[in-house]
């Protein structure tokens, strides 16, 4: 089996970002900040008691506040969050106090999720193999809506019963100005529910419609059986655990997760013109080891899959989404201590670069050390030195 470690020069995703830090806080911190956000603002818990608040988060707050108000940093959510929103917090009440500070922190900016990044580092990586220009122009890594992280624009489209465009219409109807805030406070108000879920007794009604979010719940359980299989086999053969996991976890990982992504890529490449040929067994790995955040996962579930009494769960296949793009992408990321523990201890990952604190302070204090940058709203590259 050949040796497959994370390249020494990373080929990113032909992304634009932001040129600020982008900072990435987990549902776990989010929920923290909401409670933080909720005492300060003199509100009580449900049983008139004061609100709990952990050490850090009134700090971590005040800061996140300041660095979004004065430009110095970005707080992009993933589509993860909205899924966990609606099955980690079961009351629609306290959904929508943690989207109240999804919502402050972010303004509704979402990270571009995890299947498109990848057909877009694949693109970069073979047009890399095959000395090619850039095949395909850049995407932006941030856009103000969640159906962003799954590869979509957003907007509306007003037709009539026969299917025409009756945008011109509209919008000659209501004046250009008016159109324009009735079609921003209909992309707020599509944005909120996306993000904070439906109420209880909205529930019917959109099963009606075809709501089904147990979709998602068997999609993570299948995902999760695999990695649960993943053990069964390193449980038969204990030698791998002591030897080389990560090459075990990086086959099975790309052969699992990526491939048909890799086929319909070369089939659009051949559909666009493009170079397309397959790779050699050497190139193949080359061009995986390169990928930033399928790296990420790998290590990832490296680190967890060394431990034999390992309990996996689908939170952990969450989260394993999640901070691929997170730790490849942002420039900062507080998470959970086992995830950090992940991260910290994949050295291969060491080059990356991302912040990693330990608590809510030092977020805070990592925040406030910002500096001021120049047309923090503008789009460049995402070309950050992170490789050896």
């Amino acid at each position: 089996m050949l040796k497959a470690t994370v390249a020494e020069e990373l080929v990113w995703a032909g992304v634009t970002r932001p040129p600020v830090p982008l900072v990435y806080f987990d549902l776990n911190h989010y929920i923290q900040l909401a409670k933080a956000s909720r005492s300060a603002a003199g509100h009580a818990s449900e049983g008139g008691r004061p609100i709990a608040v952990l050490p850090g988060y009134a700090d971590l707050l005040d800061a996140a506040r300041r660095a979004k108000a004065e430009g110095r940093a970005r707080f992009p959510l993933s589509g993860i969050h909205f899924m966990e929103v609606a099955h980690a917090v079961p009351s629609p009440r306290q959904r929508g106090h943690v989207a109240d500070v999804m919502e402050e922190l972010s303004n509704f900016g979402y990270l571009l999720g995890r299947p498109f990044l990848v057909q877009l580092e694949i693109a970069a990586g073979l047009d890399k193999i095959y000395n090619s220009p850039s095949s395909y122009a850049p995407m932006p890594l941030l856009h103000s809506s969640a159906l962003w992280a799954f590869g979509h624009l957003g907007g509306f489209k007003f037709v009539d019963e026969a299917g025409n465009d009756i945008e011109p219409q509209l919008r000659k109807e209501l004046g250009d100005e008016a159109y324009e805030n009735r079609l921003a406070e209909m992309n707020y108000i599509r944005e909120r529910k996306l993000l904070e879920g439906p109420q209880d007794r909205e529930i019917a009604d959109l099963r009606e419609r075809g709501y089904a979010p147990e979709i998602y719940a068997t999609g993570a359980q299948s995902r999760l059986d695999f990695e649960l299989e993943t053990s069964t086999i390193l449980n038969d053969k204990s030698a791998w655990r002591r030897g080389r996991l990560r090459d075990l976890i990086f086959g099975r990982d790309v052969a699992h997760e990526w491939m048909t992504l890799f086929v319909l890529h070369l089939k659009q490449r051949e559909h666009d013109g493009l170079r397309h040929d397959l790779l050699e067994p050497a190139e193949m790995i080359n061009l995986w080891a390169a990928m930033p955040q399928v790296q990420v996962a790998i290590s990832m579930k490296a680190h967890y899959h060394r431990n034999p009494s390992r309990v996996w769960r689908t939170n952990d296949i969450a989260d394993i989404d999640a901070l691929a793009v997170a730790y490849a992408y942002c420039d900062a990321l507080l998470t959970d201590k086992e995830a950090r523990a992940a991260l910290v201890g994949s050295l291969e990952l060491r080059t990356f670069g991302a912040h990693l604190p330990t608590n809510a302070r030092e977020m805070a204090q990592w925040l406030d050390d910002l500096p001021i940058l120049p047309n923090p709203d503008g789009q460049v590259l995402h070309l950050l030195p992170r490789s050896g």
